[in-house]
């Protein structure tokens, strides 16, 4: 903290509001740089954190395929992605790993960062089928699973 920083004392006069003096130690705090520092710090955290974790999916159904559209981030490549089959449900996986490295002009680094991000989405199925069913294929930045139909309709007179 800095030198500038005075402990509480009782001011004469000040009948009005006596916690006058306690708000301004507590926004002479929140002033404080290193303290300013950490919370953007935990800002940029939950913002890269929570940014990415929702992978929104759509189901599409005809007489011939189930199909699920998963609707990634656009900055997630194809060699980012794991589609793991379990019987009933499917776990789709997307790791990132990054440097990030800071030099001043002379090229002297100073600062470097690694970060790794791992993000899972498990999506059910709608009935069992055999892993040699499914066909996953990556179209225009989405990942398009389809599935055969195995469901049974009754047309209705």
């Amino acid at each position: 903290m800095s030198d500038h920083f005075q402990p509480p004392m009782k001011k004469e006069g000040n009948h009005h509001n006596p916690f006058q003096h306690l708000w301004e130690m507590v926004g002479q705090f929140f002033d404080e740089r290193p303290l300013k520092n950490m919370m953007e710090t935990l800002d940029e955290y939950f913002q890269q954190t929570f940014s990415h974790a929702y992978i929104p999916v759509d189901f599409r159904e005809t007489k011939d395929e189930f199909a699920m559209i998963v609707h990634l981030p656009d900055d997630v490549k194809r060699h980012q992605l794991q589609l793991q089959f379990a019987n009933d449900h499917l776990q789709l996986v997307i790791q990132s790993n990054e440097i990030i490295e800071t030099a001043d002009e002379q090229n002297h680094l100073y600062q470097q960062r690694r970060m790794r991000q791992q993000i899972v989405r498990t999506i059910p199925l709608p009935y069992r089928v055999s892993e040699k069913e499914v066909k996953a294929s990556w179209q225009n930045g989405k990942l398009v699973i389809r599935l055969p139909q195995k469901r049974k309709y009754i047309d209705i007179e």
